[in-house]
């Protein structure tokens, strides 16, 4: 039986508490990420921690993390040496084969990747928040070893040109068993690493691989696991780990009204619970201020436990209210704790967890620590902006398809199908998270008529079809 208990040490080490006695006046330090890893960004501003806006950035990190890959910088100067001797190139013919091996490989000193198979051996850009990302991603999606080796045999049948195959057998990279050894960040909700895996997978087999394609599928995943992860958190010990909200998009180049289901069901949907993110990742932070060693407890474990345990409930409930305790005692500097009240209903347990939420929530919206918890938030809200949301002006921002999303989103539902049932291509995009409205699809089987992709069969009444796009 688990035995959960307030750690006053751990908590005081964690938050750097101070011990002097000015009552009126913040002791602790508002850190996170120690004990309990939710969400890949940092609370500071722009210049130190920037706001990732595409993941094209990402995806060498991505597959050089998943391989247990450490890789040595890629030399211009180096390669061009250990590729001429190699080969047998002529002397009057080495600075023009030079020439080429940058042109083909280089921007300025980077080498840089258009195959694959050289993706890990990128040069490593100097960006804290995406390497971040890239563990982030990898954690929540759920890659393991079996991934691993699918990722190995794809990049082995990748087709190469003779210039790039001896390129990649001239870089030299030292395998490592594990080269990350921190603690991982815990997934809140699991339904994801399927859906995200089956799509993965298919690319890998395919090669639907270029770059544009790979950061794509990390996009609609990352956003996926975001803004579902956001509305859970909100429900607290309740929240679902493997049912979805509904969240509908409109079509870049159609006009929307403020009654429409992408207006209200969309981007405002999650908005006010993407604002709440700081204020989760502080309170999950302190809940692990526990003595169960190198265990991570989110709210819906916590509420599984006393549900099956309900002997239990009363006794984690109060060792909660003494990190609640604990923890308002370090904040002198807000005083209006004792006013906030207690939610009704649910487990003593779970009233708990939502009353130091509260407790963290409020103190931040009251007192100047408030652009933190907006800085944090925003590195999700400024992906979200340049990536998926339109604002659409009277109308408000709204959650945003483009031709290219659609392309994308279309050719891997299909598959390696022939063509699709157009009610069940909308199933597929569902299946991802992407809900449209009756009139959002009449503009999208539009948009396949133009192009042609809609095939009727004479044989099944009125069902249509969209056709694979090559």
């Amino acid at each position: 039986m688990m035995e959960y208990q307030f750690d006053y040490a751990k908590f005081c080490e964690t938050f750097n508490v101070k011990d002097d006695n000015a009552i009126d006046s913040l002791r602790l330090q508002h850190k996170h990420d120690i004990n309990f890893k939710l969400f890949p960004y940092m609370g500071s501003g722009k210049t130190q921690d920037p706001i990732i806006t595409g993941l094209e950035v990402v995806v060498s990190a991505f597959f050089r993390k998943s391989l247990n890959l450490e890789v040595e910088p890629v030399k211009y100067e180096s390669l061009c040496d250990d590729l001429i001797t190699e080969m047998e190139i002529a002397d009057e013919d080495i600075e023009i084969f030079k020439e080429m091996i940058h042109s083909l490989f280089f921007e300025g000193d980077d080498f840089v990747a258009k195959n694959m198979g050289l993706y890990p051996y990128q040069t490593k850009v100097n960006n804290k928040s995406a390497d971040r990302l890239a563990d982030f991603l990898l954690d929540v999606f759920g890659l393991n070893e079996n991934d691993c080796n699918i990722i190995e045999d794809a990049m082995k049948k990748h087709p190469y040109n003779v210039v790039e195959k001896v390129v990649v057998d001239a870089i030299q990279t030292s395998k490592t068993g594990i080269i990350r050894d921190n603690k991982s960040y815990f997934p809140i909700i699991h339904d994801v690493q399927e859906k995200f895996k089956n799509d993965f997978h298919f690319m890998l087999n395919t090669g639907m691989t270029s770059l544009d394609d790979l950061s794509n599928l990390l996009s609609v995943y990352y956003f996926y696991y975001i803004s579902q992860t956001c509305v859970t958190l909100d429900n607290f010990g309740f929240g679902k780990r493997n049912s979805p909200v509904q969240l509908y998009y409109a079509l870049d180049w159609e006009k929307v009204s403020k009654n429409r289901k992408c207006c209200v069901e969309g981007w405002k949907r999650i908005q006010s619970s993407a604002n709440h993110m700081f204020s989760h990742a502080l309170t999950l932070e302190i809940l692990n201020q526990h003595t169960l060693s190198n265990v991570m407890l989110d709210y819906i474990s916590l509420q599984e436990y006393v549900t099956e345990h309900s002997e239990q409930d009363v006794i984690i409930a109060s060792e909660i209210e003494k990190a609640e305790n604990t923890y308002t005692s370090c904040v002198g500097d807000y005083k209006k704790f004792e006013q906030i009240p207690y939610a009704s209903g649910g487990t003593k347990t779970d009233i708990a967890i939502r009353h130091l939420y509260r407790c963290v929530e409020e103190q931040f919206l009251n007192t100047g620590r408030n652009k933190v918890s907006q800085s944090y938030s925003e590195k999700f809200a400024g992906f979200c902006k340049t990536r998926w949301v339109k604002n659409r002006r009277k109308s408000g921002l709204v959650l945003n398809l483009t031709e290219r999303d659609i392309i994308f989103l279309t050719k891997i539902s299909i598959k390696d199908k022939d063509k699709i049932r157009l009610i069940d291509l909308y199933k597929e995009y569902e299946y991802r998270g992407i809900f449209l409205d009756n009139i959002s699809k009449e503009y999208l089987q539009e948009f396949f008529t133009k192009l042609n992709l809609i095939d009727k069969k004479s044989d099944s009444g009125d069902a249509q079809y969209v056709k694979r796009i090559l």
